[in-house]
């Protein structure tokens, strides 16, 4: 395990789209889909050389609760339109608290650390830049704490999933998620003052 000092790691944040964003847009076209790599400086004698230690994909949905969220789900992954589904079936009191006066909603589609380089909250650290660079005017972070269906991942239903479901919980509460429903935890960034 090697530990990073937060500072020392290098954001690259991509984000391609149309026109600027507003409740002008087709609904569909409306979430900001960023995709962030993470490198840390390489170890290399006399380099400045860098080294991807992880990745994120977050979505942040614009005065989310002005709008109708089942409809920017339409050309979303699909780990959005499973958290709109909670927010807006399961939970439409966060909506309600949080968005409905022009809040601004993040989805943390995914976010991984290389097997190599976790530990120390290596994580904490990536999500924690994210929020507060293009998450700044953000009221709710929203968590799907459960493994992706990926390669290399446990089979649902599992022991090594259910025990990988929740250590991602667990990692997650910590850093100052809260549950939601069903394996969604919540992140309350700015909460807008009445």
């Amino acid at each position: 395990m090697t530990v990073f000092d937060p500072e020392s790691l290098f954001f690259e944040y991509k984000l391609r789209y149309r026109g600027t964003p507003g409740l002008e847009h087709d609904p569909a076209d409306y979430p900001l889909r960023w995709e962030v790599a993470v490198s840390c400086p390489s170890p290399t004698p006399g380099g400045d050389g860098e080294r991807q230690l992880g990745s994120a994909v977050v979505q942040v949905v614009p005065k989310a609760g002005m709008i109708n969220l089942f409809l920017t789900t339409g050309t979303a992954d699909r780990e959005m339109a499973k958290a709109v589904k909670m927010l807006t079936v399961d939970r439409p009191d966060l909506i309600r608290e949080y968005l409905q006066d022009g809040g601004d909603l993040m989805i943390v589609s995914a976010l991984e650390i290389f097997p190599e380089y976790r530990g120390g909250r290596t994580g904490y650290s990536v999500l924690n830049a994210v929020v507060e660079t293009v998450g700044r005017s953000v009221n709710l972070v929203v968590v799907h704490a459960a493994p992706t269906d990926g390669e290399g991942s446990p089979p649902e239903g599992s022991l090594a999933y259910d025990e990988a479901k929740s250590a991602l919980r667990a990692y997650w509460k910590d850093f100052g998620f809260e549950d939601a429903t069903g394996d969604y935890l919540v992140f309350f960034h700015k909460k807008i003052l009445a």
